[in-house]
């Protein structure tokens, strides 16, 4: 920390003396000069703020926070000191970056004194972190650009297929990544077309070939089944073409799913965040997308033994059941089981001639009171016993009253053994 005492006293000491001082005599002793707190803080400020202002500080980021009105709190510190730091949410919004504890930064700001605590802090003005150069720097404000737009969802990736037969790589011919790529696909699945689009990967101008030969596969009736794009190794400027947002929105585009493998595995690319898959090397793309053939036909072995085992134990046990019935009682004496059946068979018949005679009795009965009873009212049996039935000749009606008949009705008389006609 500043002591900002020893600044004062070297102030004052460096101070120009325009002509000699008069010589002067003794006086008598004053009293102290009192400063109140408040005061004192006044002055240590005036004397800070301007001479303490637009400076560069570099430091460790601790006790960070973030508060919801935006503005940041902080401290810088290094191994010898501490210093506490704002950044107001106007600075904070145009960061490329999120603060966070343990990054070390380099900060321009004013120091400022609260005179409310009597602390100074600085009044952080902008914010990089800490050996950032233009490059890195392009880097993060295009990676939070893409990121706020989607193009890094999950929801865009496209997946792999499980058995590709033609590879589209995107990348120098003659340098080492493609002859990782081959190596490790001819000796996992020698089956495999592998399709070159010769690229330059470094240098001005070389995001634009990447960007044809993505489009150049994309257009082919007959597509590749996954393109791998890539290089080697290098510095942030040796692999900037695939940092260039133009190739980003071309990986995004892409129909065929695409594998980045841009550098080593500590190495990150704009193009591996926006990729449907992101490989750590150019040798690890190509185990990404290819079966491993050796692999694969030991575990259709696996699988073949597991279906043979399955199968033979499903028939030990249809075996073990067919035993069981063959060694039952009803396999030894069938007739026996047979007779049984017979007698039951034979009881349940006798139940149902039994219970059939005593309902045709019954009904046989009922049929011969009904006989009866029709017998009874039969008029012909009336007849026998002396009665006769008149009929009005003409309707052939039969009159019931004496009321019905006047002098010129015609009546016929019906006895048992004829008919009379009669005249009133």
């Amino acid at each position: 920390m500043i002591d900002l005492f020893s600044y004062i006293k070297e102030e004052e000491k460096t101070k120009k003396v325009e002509k000699p001082l008069p010589i002067e005599k003794k006086k008598e002793k004053k009293e102290k000069e009192v400063l109140s707190v408040y005061e004192i803080t006044k002055k240590i400020k005036g004397v800070l703020e301007p001479s303490f202002s637009g400076i560069w500080i570099e430091g460790e980021i601790s006790n960070h926070k973030h508060h919801s009105s935006g503005h940041h709190y902080f401290s810088l510190k290094d191994d010898k000191a501490v210093i506490s730091c704002v950044m107001w949410r106007s600075t904070g919004d145009r960061l490329s970056f999120r603060p966070e504890n343990g990054q070390k930064v380099i900060v321009l700001g004013n120091v400022t004194v609260y005179e409310g605590s009597g602390r100074y802090q600085i009044d952080v003005k902008k914010m990089t972190i800490s050996g950032i150069g233009e490059l890195q720097e392009q880097f993060e404000v295009l990676k939070r650009k893409l990121l706020e737009e989607g193009l890094f969802n999950q929801l865009h990736k496209k997946a792999l297929p499980f058995l590709v037969k033609n590879i589209g790589v995107i990348t120098a011919e003659t340098g080492a990544a493609f002859q990782d790529i081959r190596k490790v696909i001819r000796s996992r699945a020698p089956f495999v077309n592998i399709f070159i689009y010769n690229a330059r990967v470094q240098g001005k101008g070389t995001e634009s070939e990447i960007v044809a030969g993505i489009e150049l596969f994309n257009s082919q009736a007959d597509p590749v089944d996954v393109l791998i794009i890539g290089r080697g190794g290098g510095s942030l400027e040796d692999l900037w073409t695939f940092n260039e947002e133009v190739v980003a929105r071309a990986v995004f585009n892409s129909k065929i799913p695409i594998i980045s493998a841009v550098g080593h595995e500590i190495d990150f690319s704009i193009s591996d965040f926006v990729a449907d898959v992101r490989a750590a090397t150019p040798s690890h793309a190509a185990e990404i997308a290819t079966i491993n053939l050796t692999e694969e036909n030991m575990r259709i072995g696996q699988y073949n033994s597991r279906l043979e085992s399955s199968i033979l134990n499903y028939f030990q046990r249809q075996n073990e059941i067919l035993n069981a019935y063959k060694n039952s009682h009803a396999f030894k004496r069938p007739a026996d089981i047979l007779n049984n059946y017979i007698m039951v068979l034979d009881n349940i018949e006798d139940k149902f001639s039994m219970l059939f005679k005593v309902r045709f009795d019954s009904e046989k009965q009922k049929l011969s009171n009904y006989d009866e009873i029709l017998r009874t009212l039969d008029p012909e049996s009336v007849l026998n016993r002396g009665f006769a039935i008149v009929r009005d000749k003409k309707t052939e009606k039969i009159v019931s009253s004496v009321k019905k008949v006047n002098k010129k009705t015609e009546l016929q008389v019906q006895f048992k053994d004829g008919k009379v006609d009669v005249k009133m």
